[in-house]
């Protein structure tokens, strides 16, 4: 099931009200919560308690004296480059229970090779018992990298983007997610005070950047240092290797006014697969409509508009740069221009993204 898109008709479960897990000294009774319908397994875990048995003291009874022994702290790491940025100076003092191990950044995510190095190094840091991580990322591109990490990210921990450029709250904040999110939460972006999954977030500013997540709305906020849902989180959608030798090219072309396919045919000859961005009707398109039926007859074509795709192409309501992302990942891992196809189709209807054909070469 997808994310719905408009404010859901049904309370939030408790299971969804997360909350960091207090030391015993520090614990006070919670205020009763009224009940709510059970929500998805897999999306709705339980926080484990900074006390008594979890992943990190499972097993654990009561001690001699009766009282159960503290668990180890949950570790986050955080993935940021030097710098005098107010995000990227000291790292904040972790919420209760919680350890933060700062890690340095290999440097500006610009590639899709440095899209995989990052996701190689997030994966070292799960494998080192990481519970979460934050990865510090300059706001130009941090969507398009958070949704690529994203379709690499396989497992329940949660990845969480903040901006170079932003605050040391966005910090506490994005902490703070990536220790008590739901686990299958995958990538998501704070940003003050608001989180959004990586699918819909995009970047509002420059001078000052900003993110919203304009077809969605956020998945929450963060008040008082403890993440709130008000949604859903979309689907996982992930893609998986082994990538091909050569990365793919994928163009990306914008439907402009005097627009008559010309541009659109020179750009399609050096692409193995092209996105199509309109923002207006059928009205606008009618000239390309040669043009692009003849494109996606030979190279998988993805059409981002109100319009309804040409015979042999595909509809997507990502943003282009991120159809873009998805196309290049696909093409990597080998899937044919079918498989392409059908893996939008797949990601439109909520569906896993079906396997790359087993004759394609990598």
């Amino acid at each position: 099931m997808t994310a719905p898109l408009s404010p859901p008709p049904w309370p939030i479960p408790p299971s969804w009200q997360v909350a960091l897990p207090a030391r015993a000294a520090d614990a006070e009774p919670s205020p009763p919560v009224p009940p709510g319908p059970a929500a998805p397994p897999a999306t709705t875990p339980s926080v484990p308690p900074a006390t008594g048995t979890g992943p990190a003291g499972e097993g654990a009874g009561d001690g001699p004296s009766g009282a159960r022994p503290e668990a180890p702290p949950r570790l986050v790491v955080v993935f940021a480059p030097e710098g005098s940025a107010p995000v990227t100076g000291a790292v904040p003092s972790p919420p209760n229970g919680v350890r933060v191990e700062r890690r340095p950044a290999a440097g500006p995510v610009s590639t899709f090779a440095g899209v995989g190095e990052l996701a190689r190094v997030v994966g070292r840091a799960i494998g080192d018992g990481a519970i979460g991580a934050v990865i510090v990322h300059p706001a130009e591109t941090l969507a398009e990298t958070a949704w690529a990490l994203e379709l690499l990210h396989e497992g329940d921990a949660r990845l969480v983007f903040v901006a170079a450029s932003g605050s040391p709250a966005d910090l506490a904040d994005a902490i703070a997610v990536a220790a008590a999110g739901p686990q299958r939460l995958g990538c998501a972006v704070v940003a003050r005070g608001e989180i959004h999954a990586a699918r819909h977030v995009t970047a509002t500013g420059i001078a000052a950047p900003a993110f919203a997540s304009p077809d969605a709305g956020p998945l929450g906020q963060v008040i008082g240092g403890i993440p709130r849902l008000v949604r859903r989180p979309p689907e996982r959608f992930t893609v998986r290797g082994p990538f091909a030798g050569r990365p793919p090219r994928v163009g990306l072309h914008v439907v402009a006014l005097g627009d008559d396919g010309r541009l659109l045919r020179t750009l399609a000859d050096d692409c193995d697969g092209l996105i199509v961005a309109s923002r207006a009707g059928q009205a606008a398109l009618a000239a390309l409509l040669p043009a692009v039926s003849e494109t996606a007859a030979r190279i998988p074509v993805v059409l981002h508009s109100p319009a309804a795709p040409p015979a042999g192409s595909a509809v997507t309501r990502l943003d282009p740069l991120k159809a873009r992302v998805l196309m290049h990942l696909l093409l990597d891992t080998g899937h044919d221009r079918a498989a392409v196809l059908a893996a939008f189709a797949a990601l439109e209807a909520g569906a896993a993204v079906p396997p790359a054909p087993p004759s394609a070469a990598f």
